[in-house]
């Protein structure tokens, strides 16, 4: 009879984007979140940006975060993040500020915010996750919605919409920023390798 051999399976990290959030099944978002909060780990305060995640995520009993979340609104996510940056250096943390926000806060809402802390050169980690319009308000088109792609609020006479996709990341990276990287969800590993370096 053969010798039966037992293997010990490598410990497992603790996920800090659990079950229990009511994101669609295989939710693009959520499983960016999970690998972003998996690869950091759990010594970061995140600012969540008013937005689909924050929707799905946060809701009484339900919280799915596994490390501190400042909710804040879609337009002013960067600017508190900034403030948790000073409050932590204060305190002596060398916690990570995060900011987690989609397309609408990114591109659009927000934009103004985002510039400031970039220009400002703020030490923080910032995620869009992009979902090419403003998904959980009705589909309606942003700056990050493809030319001609069909929304609930682009011309149907022209075919979808007129302008262009704003290019954030070339955008972010004209402001001189140390790091400005794009990512998919399809590309784990490549995701896990840009989040390493941003640290």
């Amino acid at each position: 009879m053969p010798e039966t051999q037992t293997k010990t399976a490598a410990p497992t990290k603790p996920q800090l984007f659990s079950k229990g959030h009511g994101a669609c099944a295989g939710c693009g978002s959520a499983v960016a979140i999970r690998s972003i909060l998996f690869n950091l780990g759990p010594n970061i305060v995140v600012s969540l940006a008013t937005g689909c995640m924050e929707v799905v995520s946060t809701g009484y009993p339900d919280n799915c975060w596994g490390v501190p979340v400042v909710h804040s609104l879609f337009e002013n996510a960067p600017a508190v993040a900034s403030g948790v940056t000073r409050a932590l250096k204060k305190r002596g943390s060398n916690a990570i500020p995060v900011v987690i926000g989609g397309d609408g806060s990114t591109y659009d809402i927000g934009f103004g915010a985002l510039s400031g802390a970039m220009e400002r050169n703020e030490d923080m980690i910032y995620f869009c996750y992009d979902n090419e319009a403003y998904e959980n308000t009705g589909i309606q088109r942003s700056g990050a919605t493809p030319k001609y792609a069909a929304t609930t609020t682009s011309p149907k006479e022209v075919g979808g919409k007129s302008e262009w996709k704003k290019n954030v990341s070339f955008i972010a990276a004209s402001h001189g920023v140390p790091y400005a990287a794009t990512a998919s969800i399809a590309f784990l590993s490549d995701l896990k390798k840009k989040i390493e370096k941003a640290k």
